[in-house]
């Protein structure tokens, strides 16, 4: 017959938690410009790639005002170059001038002249130069608005929303198109308040789907906020691999491991029920009994025994086999 003794254990807390998966990349692009809408790529479900283009804005404006801009810089440098050589031409005179009222063969007049026309010069460099960087800003602007009209998806995903129909026409902060990256999940689980001390250790034992395949998980970071609502803390959990058929909004279990505690175990198979009540059949000086118990959780093949056993007592493993002595020693 086969019996096992009641033991002790100490084993780290088993804490057990659904969780939901979620998209650590989730966003909604927005468009920057006022513009009509002439093209979109895609649609809700739509896998796209980083950078790909999803939506085009009319640019006709825009293209006019960049070529402007762009002409308004040229002219503006060849007014800079001729106004270089002015310079050069004034400094040269304004030199020579200098040497010959120092030999007194010119007269303060001609020197001040010169000194004007040198001044002038230098100013009309400056005023041109500010002017090319002004011009050179418009460029910029223009070539970043015209760089609006095409969005890019930002990363690699799955469409979840469009917000927007070809022809219609957006303003800037419109929302257009959302969408969810599937390279980088998480999952997140809610710890109650009163757990938090004894989960701030937590160790992740295992992370599985509802059919029960193990998730690989990374480290769990705790967001220091409460919900006001259910007053429970979320945790995140980094998936490091990808797993088939599991998107965001799906539910996963969790197990974490807090701190060590001891527990009164015994085989699992050796609780009966028997109507409403849990017993055990103890084996002692050579005599069956069966005993009534509170059981608790289950620990791998074993269950925690929280009244009614102490350490060392014997129990049946297999209590059709207790049965079946007791009917046997009643018969005789």
């Amino acid at each position: 017959m086969a019996t096992a003794s009641v033991t002790l254990k100490t084993i780290p807390a088993q804490y057990q938690f659904d969780g939901v998966v979620e998209a650590v990349n989730r966003a909604t692009v927005s468009s920057r410009i006022a513009a009509e809408v002439i093209e979109i790529n895609v649609d809700v479900n739509d896998r796209v790639a980083q950078d790909q283009v999803i939506l085009r804005f009319r640019d006709d404006e825009i293209k006019t005002r960049l070529m402007r801009a762009e002409a308004n810089l040229l002219a503006e440098k060849a007014q800079y170059q001729e106004a270089l050589a002015r310079q050069k031409e004034a400094q040269a005179e304004a030199g020579r001038i200098a040497d010959l009222f120092a030999r007194k063969q010119v007269t303060r007049s001609a020197l001040d002249k010169a000194e004007a026309d040198k001044a002038a010069a230098n100013a009309r460099v400056n005023v041109l130069a500010a002017q090319i960087k002004a011009r050179e800003a418009e460029v910029a602007e223009a070539k970043v608005a015209l760089s609006y009209t095409v969005v890019q998806a930002p990363y690699a995903g799955i469409v979840t929303e469009r917000l927007i129909e070809v022809g219609e026409m957006a303003s800037p902060g419109q929302l257009l198109m959302s969408g969810v990256s599937l390279d980088s999940l998480r999952v997140v689980i809610q710890i109650p308040q009163r757990l938090l001390d004894d989960l701030l250790p937590a160790r992740i034992a295992n992370v599985e789907t509802i059919d029960g395949k193990s998730l690989s998980a990374g480290e769990a970071t705790l967001i220091p906020q409460a919900d006001p609502a259910s007053h429970s803390f979320d945790l995140r959990i980094p998936l490091l691999a990808q797993a088939d058929h599991l998107y965001p909004g799906s539910s996963v279990k969790v197990s974490l491991e807090g701190q060590d505690e001891t527990l009164l175990l015994v085989p699992a198979e050796a609780v009966v029920q028997r109507g409403e009540a849990s017993a055990v059949y103890l084996l002692k000086n050579d005599d069956i009994q069966l005993r009534q118990v509170r059981p608790g959780r289950t620990v791998g093949s074993e269950r925690e025994i929280l009244a009614g056993l102490q350490a060392g007592d014997v129990v049946i493993i297999e209590p059709r086999q207790a049965v079946g002595i007791i009917k046997n020693s009643q018969g005789e």
